[in-house]
C-alpha cells in the first residue's frame, strides 16, 4: 500500500476546536441568534396560530368597513362616435 493511499484513509474525530468555535460565536454579535432558546411549535399549534391571525385580520377588516362600502364605486361611461 502506498503512502498516498494511507493518507487518504485517515479519519479525524473533529475538523475544528469546539472551544474556538464557541468563543467566536459568543464574541460576534451577528451570531447572537445562535444563543437564543429554541422554541418548537407543533403543526396543530401552528394551525391554531394561523387561524387566530386570520380571525383577527377579518375582524379588523369588518371594523374598518362596518358600512359595507369597501368596494370603490365604479361608473361606466359609454362613448359613441
Amino acid at each position: 500500500m502506498s503512502a498516498e493511499a494511507v493518507a487518504e484513509a485517515e479519519y479525524f474525530s473533529k475538523d475544528f476546536e469546539w472551544e474556538t468555535l464557541r468563543q467566536e460565536i459568543e464574541d460576534n454579535p451577528s451570531y447572537q441568534y445562535h444563543l437564543l432558546p429554541f422554541t418548537y411549535t407543533t403543526p396543530s399549534q401552528q394551525q391554531e396560530i394561523q387561524v387566530s391571525e386570520d380571525s383577527k385580520a377579518w375582524k379588523r377588516f369588518h371594523l374598518r368597513h362596518s358600512t359595507g362600502k369597501f368596494f370603490k364605486v365604479f361608473t361606466y361611461y359609454f362613448f359613441f362616435n
